[in-house]
């Protein structure tokens, strides 16, 4: 069995004409516009994907483009350690969150924590899903919100057993 070149982790059409597609380009992110009359790829328009699409196939990652900024949580370095939520593309400079070993746990061990039998004991957080929900009746629109779900490694939790719980993060647009 043989591993594709370049793994598709996201696309979402962009505007009206144009979707917009990232893909792991062989462990070097990359994304492009797809024109949808000719459902061509724009090869100028080939751009860094780094913290939109993860490097590697198997890792969690999710997205969604709200007029023309891509929100997107996955990961934002080769191996995978360093998870982030981005926004970046459209008007506004883009934004991330800061790399916190203590924040989106799962790339370290409590002090005196052994990993399990045969495992490293590192569970990275695993992102799912990222919808808009604005709020109803809202006239103004400036109350709209990117929600992101994933799972992630509990260490509020004193126990010997690793626990992985459910998660949700609100980033404002």
């Amino acid at each position: 069995q043989t591993d594709c070149f370049n793994y598709v982790r996201f696309l979402q059409s962009y505007n009206s004409s144009h979707l917009y597609a990232c893909g792991t380009y062989a462990f070097q992110p990359k994304c492009t516009y797809i024109e949808l009359s000719g459902f061509t790829l724009d090869q100028v328009a080939f751009e860094d994907g780094k913290g939109k699409c993860p490097y590697d196939p198997t890792k969690g990652h999710t997205g969604l483009i709200v007029d023309t900024e891509l929100y997107s949580a996955t990961f934002n370095n080769f191996l995978g350690t360093e998870p982030v939520i981005l926004r970046n593309l459209g008007p506004h400079y883009s934004m991330k969150t800061e790399y916190l070993t203590s924040w989106l746990n799962g790339g370290h061990r409590a002090r005196g924590q052994r990993a399990p039998r045969g495992g490293t004991g590192l569970t990275p957080p695993w992102f799912c899903r990222a919808p808009l929900r604005g709020s109803a009746g809202s006239g103004s629109g400036d109350d709209d919100k990117v929600y992101f779900f994933f799972s992630e490694r509990a260490v509020e939790y004193d126990c010997y057993a690793e626990q992985v719980v459910a998660r949700v993060a609100r980033v404002c647009k």
